[in-house]
């Protein structure tokens, strides 16, 4: 993991990220471990009552994020009334399931997809496939070939983790992040491309001051 800092005197872009899938998969405790990777994981956290939020500094390979990471209860009852302020302005999606539960994996392709669909462009979206309790492989109810065939379907990339050991947590987020670090640099290209192509097709004309002031936040990463 490369800690470049980020240039003196900037800020680090803020990256909204949030968590998605059913109560009890463990969205809670992958942002606790994140936030907190010493604290012990030997007993249960209370599952989320509707919305909270944590931001984590991260080193990345393209200098230093904020993740604004939102957590939401997996309850469908609180979903369809926060889910439009839970998506707004974010940049990023952790989908979780638990690999020793099918019906949370299968709630992601009935449930939750469509909420993300409904509520958010999901093609904008960085997404991210987490099978979580990945210390729990004995009791393995969704083989991997299973959730690589999900990402295909939806065209995003996967990992398991465990958020009691640890292991692959903060590569998780470090991996969502560099994903949308890369949809904004070809949103920031195919905006360039496109005034460039615009400029040299008529003549000398220029776009105005209000479309220069759009494109340009087209091409932002914050939030």
């Amino acid at each position: 993991m490369s800690t470049r800092a980020t240039s003196a005197g900037s800020k680090p872009p803020l990256y909204k990220i949030v968590m998605l899938g059913d109560s009890g998969v463990g969205k809670t405790s992958l942002v606790a471990r994140l936030t907190n990777p010493d604290r012990p994981m030997n007993h249960d956290i209370s599952a989320t009552m509707g919305i909270e939020f944590d931001t984590q500094m991260l080193d990345t390979e393209h200098g230093k994020v904020k993740a604004q990471i939102w957590d939401t209860a997996g309850q469908e009852r609180f979903a369809r009334v926060l889910l439009p302020t839970y998506f707004r302005k974010a940049k990023g999606v952790i989908l979780v399931y638990d690999i020793t539960n099918a019906k949370s994996f299968e709630s992601l392709s009935e449930r939750w997809m469509t909420q993300l669909n409904d509520h958010a462009s999901s093609d904008d979206l960085a997404k991210l496939l987490v099978g979580n309790k990945s210390d729990l492989e004995a009791g393995r109810e969704v083989s991997r070939e299973k959730a690589e065939q999900f990402c295909a379907e939806y065209g995003m990339d996967m990992l398991e983790t465990s958020a009691k050991s640890g292991e692959n947590v903060l590569r998780a987020f470090e991996k969502l992040i560099g994903i949308v670090h890369n949809k904004a640099l070809d949103a920031s290209s195919k905006n360039k491309h496109g005034i460039r192509g615009m400029n040299a097709g008529n003549d000398g004309f220029t776009l105005g001051k209000d479309a220069d002031n759009k494109a340009a936040e087209a091409g932002s990463c914050g939030c």
